[in-house]
């Protein structure tokens, strides 16, 4: 599929969803794309760097339905993928070729989940996935369709939480496309100044102890690993004559942020 097509797909997925979304918070590499057209309002043409629609799931708003996710967008024709060659679950539903997934936090209590999404579908459990779920916002979608209300974390929220974790993903090229999102609220969001007075609010109360030294290994020096992926994976930019220098300034003043709110903590 080409990139106008993925688009299609992604709105016709929350179209399918649209009775569970005050339950769901939509996360993952979708979230500069709806934060760009549908929150900043910015005339910002991002490159759509997945095609996996990720949503979390916390226990509330779980409650009070009639059907399961799982039986719902089964009965719309959903593809299924299953996780065990000698189990019919859980598993994995597909809109054509693009993975739906569902993921919450460790501790959270399963039966709760089950009531929205089903016991068939598999939920990935993440360490520190909570804080996404605790700091999110309405998004409105306005669709052919139908006006939609999609949940999302806060841009500052899902920056702090990559700067974070981003270091635990084990494949390089997903490191990069995390420091890529990073990026990119850094660039275009209008409200730039907001985003980081509220990661060093994070900071403050000592959430996240290692984003400061991940972030500080990768981006102390124009030349340090981050920068470079983080410029291999913009590619190249028309509108930055030094594609690198922006991303190394940008990412200082996070670094800042977030470290002087450390100091301020001692």
């Amino acid at each position: 599929m080409n990139r106008d097509e993925i688009i299609l797909l992604f709105y016709d997925v929350l179209y399918d969803i649209r009775d569970y979304l005050p339950g769901l918070t939509l996360v993952g590499g979708w979230l500069p794309y709806v934060y760009s057209n549908h929150l900043w309002k910015r005339t910002i043409h991002p490159p759509v760097t997945t095609v996996d629609i990720d949503f979390g799931l916390g226990q509330s708003g779980c409650a009070g339905y009639s059907r399961t996710i799982y039986e719902t967008l089964s009965s719309l024709g959903y593809k299924e993928r299953h996780l065990s060659m000698d189990r019919n679950f859980p598993v994995v539903l597909y809109k054509e070729s693009v993975p739906v997934e569902f993921i919450t936090y460790p501790a959270v209590n399963l039966r709760s989940i089950e009531k929205i999404a089903g016991k068939e579908i598999h939920i990935n459990k993440i360490d520190q996935f909570g804080f996404l779920l605790k700091h999110r916002i309405q998004i409105g979608i306005q669709q052919e369709k139908q006006k939609l209300t999609l949940y999302c974390p806060k841009p500052s929220a899902f920056l702090y939480h990559k700067a974070a974790t981003y270091m635990n993903r084990e494949y390089r090229e997903k490191q990069s496309k995390d420091l890529y999102y990073m990026y990119f609220i850094l660039r275009y969001a209008p409200d730039i100044e907001n985003i980081l007075n509220d990661v060093s609010q994070y900071a403050l109360k000592n959430i996240f102890k290692d984003a400061p030294a991940n972030l500080d290994a990768d981006f102390s020096r124009i030349f340090s690993r981050g920068c470079l992926l983080v410029e291999r994976e913009n590619g190249p930019d028309d509108m930055i004559h030094d594609v690198r220098q922006d991303i190394f300034d940008r990412f200082k003043r996070f670094r800042e942020a977030i470290n002087q709110a450390g100091k301020s903590r001692a």
